[in-house]
């Protein structure tokens, strides 16, 4: 479930509405939150290749942590999952394979995991790009994605959002 502090380009002005990373406030989110508790699986959203997964406290993904993966998907865009559970025994290292829906990693004791879908992996910051010209809005992209079956799983007793599984038509 998007929150109401997690939702694409949401304006954010002080800490209580959200971190802005290394930015200062007032900023914009770049992507969408979304809920899960702590050890909640987080799950690829397209087939694709984990092409990076490190640590959310350095440059340029200050703001992300603990712990981040980016997987490309099939379609050509990058999907940033933040807020991950560092070195868990789930976490997908960079060069893996993925299909939709395979898990890549868990949340975090942030308790929810921010999604962004990139151009690229990380924005040309020297040529003036940032993180709202490199990303589209991820539910946008949910649908306009050629999606066989596009799922929001609900588990367990709390009914918080697991992640979003996704199939690609071929």
């Amino acid at each position: 479930m998007v929150g109401s502090h997690g939702a694409w380009l949401e304006t954010r002005s002080s800490p209580a509405e959200g971190a802005c990373g290394v930015h200062g406030y007032p900023c914009r989110h770049p992507g969408v939150d979304v809920a899960g508790s702590a050890g909640t699986p987080v799950v690829a959203p397209e087939s694709g290749t984990v092409v990076a997964a490190g640590d959310g406290a350095s440059a340029p993904f200050v703001g992300y942590g603990p712990w981040f993966v980016i997987v490309q998907g099939d379609s050509g865009k990058f999907h940033f999952l933040g807020h991950l559970e560092p070195a868990a025994s789930s976490m997908a290292p960079a060069g893996t394979e993925v299909v939709a829906g395979q898990q890549v990693g868990v949340t975090s004791s942030a308790n929810h995991t921010h999604w962004e879908v990139r151009d690229k992996p990380v924005p040309d910051f020297a040529n003036g790009e940032d993180n709202l010209t490199n990303n589209s809005d991820p539910l946008a992209w949910l649908s306009l994605a050629a999606i066989g079956a596009g799922t929001l799983l609900v588990v367990g007793a709390t009914g918080l959002f697991l992640w979003l599984l996704l199939r690609r038509r071929s």
